[in-house]
């Protein structure tokens, strides 16, 4: 730059002045290049050099208003406009901030999630089962199930499956009669059955204690009174119920046909130490 002889402050009637920035801004470099080509610097004072038309701005003081720095602002603008124009949207908020681009979240181990899920499967299967003894005690106690000294009771019931069910309930255990490679390979419906300590683990502690009802057996009157020799007719006397009894369970046959996803169950219980006198009388005279 050439040598400047004498700046030349132009007085407050010959320009318009702007008003300083207060409390903003302060420390901070700030340039504005004029329409001439020059450029305004933020750390000096105002002075308009006449010799090269080299003006040197305050931005955070007060302007004059000459027609330079009208231009001037006027481009900034409309660049600015353009810049705000073009310019991408702001990104979402993110949930969270991650540290780099790279993160990953954790994932969790194979063994972690293994141990889960067969918890979730052990519960499933608890709960089942759970189901299948609460409908063998009702059952047991219906007055249609009548122990009175003769055997075993058969009680059946049957519950809908899927065949994923079915499986994780039942497959390998027990003793699959149907299908293997030499009876019936390719059906659809499976047997199996289930001695009385194959059902216990296969119940997994929900097979618990079982009552039902002591019934005297029915059976005709009169053959030596009034009915043969007395000329009475024969007269029968109806069973009834004498209390509660004991019961274990013998045996379990799994019948669950594919197609249908109908499982059926077929226990085998009968009475403990349920034996009867002369007709199905005990001791007691019931």
């Amino acid at each position: 730059m050439s040598k400047v002889d004498f700046p030349l402050v132009v007085s407050a009637p010959q320009i318009a002045q702007l008003s300083p920035v207060k409390g903003k801004g302060k420390g901070r470099k700030r340039t504005l290049t004029l329409v001439d080509g020059s450029e305004s610097d933020a750390s000096t004072r105002i002075v308009v050099m006449l010799t090269r038309l080299v003006d040197t701005l305050d931005l955070n003081a007060s302007l004059p208003v000459t027609p330079q720095i009208m231009e001037a602002m006027r481009l900034r603008i409309i660049q600015l406009e353009e810049q705000v124009a073009s310019a991408q949207p702001p990104p979402a908020k993110r949930a969270r901030v991650e540290k780099d681009d790279n993160y990953e979240p954790p994932v969790a181990s194979t063994s972690a999630v293994s141990a889960k899920q067969a918890a979730g499967d052990a519960k499933k299967r608890k709960m089942q089962f759970k189901t299948f003894f609460d409908r063998l005690k009702k059952e047991c106690k219906s007055d249609n199930v009548k122990f009175q000294g003769k055997g075993p009771k058969t009680i059946k019931f049957d519950e809908v499956l899927t065949h994923e069910d079915f499986e994780a309930l039942f497959k390998g255990k027990g003793n699959l009669i149907q299908p293997t490679p030499t009876n019936k390979p390719k059906s659809t419906v499976t047997i199996m059955t289930f001695n009385s300590a194959q059902i216990t683990d296969l119940f997994e502690g929900e097979l618990k204690p079982l009552k039902g009802n002591r019934w005297t057996r029915s059976l005709g009157g009169g053959l030596f009174g009034g009915g043969m020799f007395g000329g009475g007719g024969m007269t029968m006397s109806k069973s009834k119920k004498t209390g509660a009894c004991d019961l274990t369970v013998n045996s379990l046959e799994v019948n669950y046909s594919k197609n249908n996803m109908k499982c059926t169950l077929k226990f085998d219980v009968s009475e403990v130490g349920g034996g009867y006198g002369y007709g199905g009388y005990d001791s007691d005279g019931w």
